[in-house]
């Protein structure tokens, strides 16, 4: 084994999107076709160090060699990750105009023609009571977790069904999308943990600001549920990749029967 040639293969196949299985059969063919190419430089008189930078030569550019390796072992995800792209850019302006862009227009619309009185997103304080007043921040906070979903769950007969589906089933799709999309664009998304750690940091984030803008509560439930809306995006990902990994066999196995 040439360390050089190592590593050259190891650095053009580890950024592949792609199954373990599809990585090593990569590895093997450009190792076969490396190694191939140094043993005629060797043969030639050549040292072992330039003949392994000839051979690495002849495949040309790493980048090049990376996105030609991608398009062999599934044409298909190039086109997938381009959709991603576009998905996720007019899916964080959607959740920024919902979530943040419109509810503060509407707060700043609602305070200079109806009062600080009014406000459609929190509960609204008793007299005198400022933001920083305990009894307000317990009207609009809660720490306990699934506390809201329980309440959700079992007092229906007190809360409309609309209100219970928004916000249920509304915080676990907020951050689906983002589950989703994010492994296609960034290898370092592709761990679960990875995907419940930048969701439940954009959340929190989201509450926070939410509350301190005064343009909704801060719930933990809202956390939790929005973290499990990416889990089950991440899930689809994985999906998806299981029937691309399919698909590379069956086109796999059809090459080798040619």
């Amino acid at each position: 084994m040439n360390e050089k040639i190592e590593e050259y293969v190891k650095n053009v196949t580890r950024k592949l999107t792609c199954s373990k299985e599809e990585q090593l059969n990569v590895r093997d063919e450009m190792r076969d076709h490396l190694y191939s190419a140094f043993d005629t430089f060797v043969a030639k008189g050549l040292t072992e160090e330039v003949a392994a930078s000839k051979a690495i030569n002849t495949f040309g550019d790493m980048t090049l060699m990376q996105e030609s390796f991608q398009l062999i072992v599934d044409p298909l995800y190039g086109w997938l990750r381009k959709l991603a792209w576009i998905g996720f850019i007019f899916y964080s302006f959607i959740v920024l105009w919902v979530v943040l862009i419109q509810r503060t227009i509407v707060r700043v619309y609602s305070y200079f023609f109806n009062g600080d009185a009014y406000n459609p997103y929190i509960s609204l304080p008793y007299e005198n009571e400022k933001f920083f007043d305990f009894t307000w921040w317990a009207s609009n906070i809660n720490f306990i977790p699934f506390q809201t979903i329980y309440f959700y769950g079992t007092g229906s007969q007190y809360v409309n069904f609309d209100i219970i589906v928004n916000n249920l089933a509304g915080n676990m799709f907020l951050l689906l999308p983002l589950g989703l999309l994010l492994p296609f664009l960034a290898r370092k998304f592709q761990k679960i943990s990875s995907i419940v750690a930048i969701a439940f940091v954009v959340s929190f984030s989201v509450e926070v600001i939410q509350f301190t803008l005064q343009i909704g509560r801060a719930d933990i439930d809202d956390v939790i549920l929005n973290t499990i809306g990416a889990l089950i995006g991440f899930g689809i990902y994985k999906i998806i990749r299981w029937l691309l990994t399919i698909r590379f066999r069956l086109s796999n196995n059809k090459r080798q029967l040619i």
